[in-house]
């Protein structure tokens, strides 16, 4: 394991947590700011409504960056080659005929679908503009990701996360003089095209041993190909059914403004945990290679020590953001008004089960051991859908916030197991520190839920020392309780040398 291939790893998506950040806390006050609540609550419902075309590319993209780069280590040029142009003509044809699909829009009446009051020719061109972009980004994603073949992750990162800031700054400078909703899909429709031919001529000249060319092609591969990305493409849909559907269905249910209550709720949680979410990608690449080299002893060392990092910080990101906020909302987008503590103590539940999760599913997803987690994923969160959309009905947000507290759970589990059969033939895995965070989260939930409740009766001040204090206690507690000092030294000892 290189320390100092994970620390540039790191590095880049610090930098993509820190734009994602930026775009979290610049977007909304300044759509806020420049359209209505229920306006902004359209936008939010049309960006979830095309999310689900990156479901198309089927995994295509990560499956073959993986396996290439799988191929790549073990020295077999010629199949890397052929895996990569492969998928790549796949997913060509894939956008295209996605991008003339897409075209429907004009015809079918997405507006009283999604419950909207603007107009059908603002909603079906946004979608259509919308869409071509996520099919853009579809290529760009997969030619960014090419980099993690020669071992520099980081650089496709670094491209994700210029496209990511420009494409951030362009809509919040249109947003500023509220443009219309085509004219700033239109805006983020161009810079995913400029920034695919940039990435391209950098792959040409900085990875040109793996620099996609469409002549290594062999139709007799697609199956070979197509087969396991299928399985990748469950985790995408899988994503889409647990963030972006959800959205929608509350729209269509429970109107935009409990779409904007819910969708900046989840904002908070998630950038809080971006860190946890950084650490577990971060190793990703280190995975990736050690599973292709089958050096086992040292993938089971990286397992149990970036879980004892990653573990250590759940607490701070989970409990420490239920109770700031009520003040993020009030100094942030000045409208306290927007804070729901049960749907923040839930939320903060479920943050805390993802942070579990996210680290667990990187092993599975990176070593391309993914079949059983994506039918075990897929199915879950369709299941979850379908218990939500009644549940809203009956019990509104809280219809659906209780099952997806119950599905992660649930999936948590699950890839534990399948954690277990990847190591199965080394060693049986440790899990005390999983049962140490749940004691700890356990106890610490309980005041946590009280002082979110009682958040409203409090000053800001009161609310922010409150944060504040409890942060640094379990910062301490986490420190001592999942050993983080020899990690500490180990580290210090490995840069040295």
């Amino acid at each position: 394991m290189s320390l100092k291939r994970v620390a540039k790893t790191l590095a880049a998506l610090s930098g993509g947590q820190g734009i994602n950040l930026i775009n979290n806390l610049l977007l909304p006050p300044i759509f806020l700011r420049h359209y209505s609540v229920a306006v902004y609550g359209e936008w939010l419902t049309l960006s979830a409504a095309v999310a689900y075309l990156v479901t198309l590319n089927f995994g295509l993209q990560t499956y073959a960056n993986n396996q290439v780069a799988i191929c790549y280590h073990q020295g077999d040029l010629e199949e890397a080659h052929t895996l990569q142009a492969t998928a790549l003509a796949i997913l060509l044809a894939i956008v295209t005929v996605a991008a003339l699909a897409t075209s429907l829009v004009f015809i079918l009446p997405v507006n009283q679908w999604l419950g909207m009051k603007s107009s059908h020719s603002t909603v079906s061109l946004t979608l259509y503009l919308l869409g071509l972009q996520m099919l853009g980004k579809i290529i760009f994603g997969f030619l960014s990701g090419t980099f993690l073949v020669v071992g520099a992750a980081h650089r496709g990162q670094q491209w994700n996360n210029a496209l990511q800031l420009a494409t951030t700054l362009a809509t919040a400078l249109q947003a500023m003089f509220s443009a219309s909703f085509p004219s700033i899909a239109a805006q983020q429709l161009v810079m995913a095209a400029v920034f695919t031919l940039l990435v391209l001529f950098d792959l040409r000249t900085k990875a040109a041993p793996v620099f996609p060319r469409l002549r290594y092609v062999k139709l007799k591969r697609f199956g070979d190909v197509a087969g396991p990305s299928g399985y990748f493409g469950m985790l995408l849909c899988a994503t889409f059914l647990s963030y972006q559907l959800p959205v929608m269905l509350i729209q269509r249910i429970l109107g935009p403004t409990t779409v904007v209550v819910f969708s900046l709720t989840r904002t908070i949680f998630s950038m809080a945990r971006s860190s946890l979410v950084i650490l577990s990608q971060a190793i990703g690449p280190e995975i990736n290679q050690l599973y292709g080299q089958r050096n086992w002893q040292r993938l089971l060392t990286l397992y149990e020590k970036s879980e004892r990092v990653v573990f250590a910080a759940v607490p701070l990101a989970t409990i420490g953001t239920l109770l700031a906020t009520p003040l993020l909302l009030a100094a942030w987008l000045h409208k306290p008004g927007l804070y729901s503590p049960g749907i923040c103590v839930v939320m903060g539940l479920i943050s805390g089960i993802l942070g579990i999760k996210e680290h667990k599913f990187q092993f599975q997803y990176s070593s391309n051991e993914h079949i059983s987690l994506a039918r075990m994923t897929f199915w879950s969160y369709l299941a979850m859908e379908a218990i939500s959309f009644f549940g809203l009905h009956r019990f509104g947000i809280m219809g659906f916030l209780i099952p997806w507290l119950a599905t992660e759970i649930y999936q948590t589990l699950s890839i534990l197991k399948l954690n277990l059969k990847l190591f199965g033939h080394i060693a049986a895995l440790d899990f005390s520190p999983v049962y140490k965070l749940f004691a700890l989260m356990g106890v610490a939930i309980v005041p946590g839920t009280w002082f979110a409740f009682t958040a409203p009766q409090r000053s800001l001040l009161h609310t922010s020392l409150i944060a504040l204090a409890s942060c640094i206690v379990l910062a301490a507690v986490s420190y001592r309780l999942f050993g983080l000092n020899d990690i500490k030294q180990d580290i210090l000892y490995r840069f040295k040398t």
